[in-house]
C-alpha cells in the first residue's frame, strides 16, 4: 500500500492567489487533499520519520489544475454541429464524451463545466468517474440546456414552453443531479433557431432564475445578441456566454451602456473566443491543400471577421472592468477539447495581462462555478488538483500547453505516451 502523504517540488509554484512565484518551497498533500505549503525545509522535517512519496519536478513549474468554464463533450470538433451530434444514439455519444474527457484531463484540465449536452450522457459519464470506471475532471454539469421549442440546442431534449414548463423542467434538472442551469437566450447555430432573437420572454426566462436560485444553483445564458445580453441582465442571470454585441438587424454595434451593466452586475463572460477563429484555421488548412471555392473564400472571409469584431468587444468590455473568464466551447464546430489554452491566448490578446489569463484559466473560473473553496488555486485544504508545466506562464501565457505531469485528486495520472499525448493537439495553419 502506497504512503498517503506526496510532497512536491518544483523549481517554481505558481498557486493561483498571487503574481509572485514561490520558490524553494514544496506542497504537502495528504490523500486528495493538500495540507501544508511551505518552505522546503519547513515540510521535510513535518514529514520526518513518516512514510510518503517524493515527487520531484526541479526545472518545471507548479500550478493549479486548470478549469475550462464551456466545454460540449458531446462534440467531435470535427465541423459537425448539434444538429447532426443529436442523431446520434446516446449510448455513442456517451463513449465519445469519456474519450473527450480523458484529453481534457491529460491536457491539464482538471475541472470542467459542461454546456449542454444530449439527454443524460454526462450524468452517466459523471456516475463512471466518480466510481472509478471512467477517468476525467471534475465535473460541474447543467443536463440538456433549457431551449425554447425549436430553439438552440433544444435538440438535446429541453425544450420546454411558458412558465409551468420551464419551472418544472428546472426542477427535473436538480433531481438528475445538475449543479446549474444552462439557458439558451437566443438562437445559434442550430438550423430551426433564430441568433439575432431572444428564446424565452421574460417571464419565463424570470422564472427559470428564480426557481434555479431557490435550490442554491447558477444560472448561465447563450446570448448571440444584445437584447439577449439585455434580457440575462434583468433576470439576474450569473453568467453570459458568448455576449455577443448585435442589434435586431444583424449589425455589430457594441453598447457601453449594456457592458457597463455587465460590470456593475458582477457575472461573468464567457466570450468563447476562439471558437469563431477554430474554423478559420480549418479553412486556411483547406486552401493550403486546394483552391477554395468562392462560397468557401466567402465564409472563410466571414469567419475571420467575426473573430475580430469579438476581439475587439472583447477587449473593450475588459477595459470597462467585466470579468471575463476561459470557456473553451469545445469540442463545438472545429474546436477539439484538449485545447483550452487557445482560449486563454485570446483573452490574453484582448487586454488580459499573463496574471490575468493565468487566473481566468484557474482561479477566477473556479470563483465563476461557486467551486473555489475546492478548485482553482494551490491552497491549505483545497483538493490536490496541480499541473507541471514547462516554462513559466506568467513570462509567456502559451507555456499553459506544455504539460509535463497531471495530478488530479493527489494522484499521478497515466497520460499514455507522448506521442498520444500530442495527438489532440490543434495547430495554427
Amino acid at each position: 500500500m502506497r504512503p498517503s502523504k506526496k510532497v512536491v517540488l518544483a523549481s517554481q509554484i505558481i498557486d493561483g492567489t498571487s503574481m509572485d512565484p514561490l520558490k524553494d518551497h514544496a506542497v504537502l498533500i495528504e490523500g486528495s487533499n493538500i495540507v501544508k505549503i511551505a518552505k522546503k525545509i519547513e515540510i521535510f522535517q513535518i514529514v520526518e520519520n513518516q512514510e510518503y512519496d517524493l515527487l520531484d519536478y526541479t526545472g518545471f513549474v507548479l500550478i493549479p489544475g486548470m478549469v475550462d468554464c464551456h466545454t460540449h463533450h458531446n462534440g467531435f470538433g470535427d465541423g459537425r454541429l448539434g444538429d447532426e451530434i443529436a442523431k446520434i444514439p446516446d449510448e455513442i455519444l456517451t463513449l465519445k464524451s469519456a474519450s473527450n474527457a480523458r484529453v481534457a484531463l491529460f491536457s491539464g484540465i482538471t475541472t470542467i463545466r459542461e454546456n449542454g449536452p444530449k439527454n443524460k450522457t454526462m450524468f452517466r459519464l459523471r456516475d463512471s468517474i466518480q466510481s472509478g470506471k471512467e477517468i476525467g475532471p471534475r465535473m460541474n454539469l447543467c443536463g440538456s440546456p433549457v431551449s425554447i421549442i425549436g430553439g438552440h440546442m433544444g435538440y438535446f431534449g429541453g425544450e420546454v414552453t411558458g412558465v409551468f414548463e420551464v419551472t418544472r423542467y428546472v426542477r427535473s434538472l436538480i433531481k438528475e443531479g445538475a449543479d446549474y442551469i444552462k439557458i439558451t437566450q437566443t438562437g445559434g447555430t442550430t438550423k430551426t433557431s433564430s441568433p439575432l432573437l431572444p428564446a424565452f420572454n421574460l417571464d419565463e426566462l424570470e422564472a427559470i432564475t428564480k426557481e434555479a436560485k431557490k435550490f442554491g444553483k447558477l444560472t448561465a445564458t447563450h446570448c448571440l445578441s444584445t437584447e439577449g445580453i439585455i434580457n440575462s441582465l434583468d433576470t439576474g442571470v450569473d453568467m453570459v456566454i458568448h455576449g455577443v454585441f448585435k442589434e435586431p438587424d444583424g449589425t455589430d454595434k457594441f453598447r457601453e451602456d449594456v457592458a457597463e451593466r455587465l460590470a456593475e452586475s458582477r457575472a461573468f463572460v464567457n466570450p468563447t473566443l476562439h471558437v469563431f477563429r477554430a474554423r478559420a484555421w480549418e479553412m486556411e488548412k483547406l486552401g493550403l491543400q486546394r483552391k477554395l471555392t468562392k462560397n468557401e473564400i466567402k465564409l472563410f472571409d466571414q469567419h475571420r471577421r467575426n473573430f475580430d469584431q469579438r476581439l475587439i468587444d472583447c477587449s473593450k468590455m475588459i477595459e470597462m472592468g467585466v470579468k471575463v473568464i476561459t470557456g473553451s466551447d469545445s469540442s463545438w464546430g472545429d474546436y477539439k477539447l484538449g485545447n483550452t489554452i487557445h482560449e486563454t491566448e485570446c483573452i490574453n490578446m484582448a487586454g488580459y495581462s499573463n496574471f490575468q489569463s493565468f487566473q481566468s484559466v484557474t482561479l477566477e473560473a473556479a470563483k465563476a462555478l461557486d467551486m473555489d473553496n475546492s478548485v482553482g488555486s494551490l491552497e491549505v485544504g483545497k483538493k490536490a488538483d496541480m499541473v507541471v508545466i514547462k516554462g513559466d506562464p506568467l513570462e509567456d501565457i502559451g507555456n499553459l500547453r506544455n504539460v509535463f505531469e497531471v495530478i488530479f485528486n493527489g494522484e499521478i495520472i497515466n497520460r499514455g505516451s507522448k506521442d498520444s499525448n500530442m495527438s489532440y493537439i490543434q495547430s495554427p495553419p
